[in-house]
């Protein structure tokens, strides 16, 4: 196991530290990345989230659009995993 030096790159360190808490898969691993990634969140400008997240954004109001103008609301919001396995499978068929 390598060491992550925080006050040297505390960047790769949280990384690391939420990776490992990811890959834990208990209750108590979960709360502890939620309230992580609740922090993160709370420290980013809305111009950084646009950038970062552009293509999850964009699905996503694509699909409220559509869900709006469907009487019937057969159309589901679906998370930006559901867009990371779409784009996967992009890739994958173009090469």
């Amino acid at each position: 196991m390598d060491y992550v030096d925080p006050k040297k790159d505390p960047t790769q360190w949280l990384t690391a530290v939420c990776l490992d808490l990811l890959e834990q898969n208990t209750e108590e691993s979960k709360a502890t990345l939620i309230s992580a990634i609740r922090t993160l969140v709370s420290y980013l400008e809305p111009g950084l989230i646009d950038q970062a997240f552009a293509p999850w954004i964009n699905h996503y109001t694509e699909l409220l659009a559509r869900s709006e103008s469907n009487q019937s609301n057969a159309v589901q919001l679906c998370l930006p995993l559901d867009l990371l396995e779409q784009q996967d499978g992009l890739k994958t068929a173009g090469g």
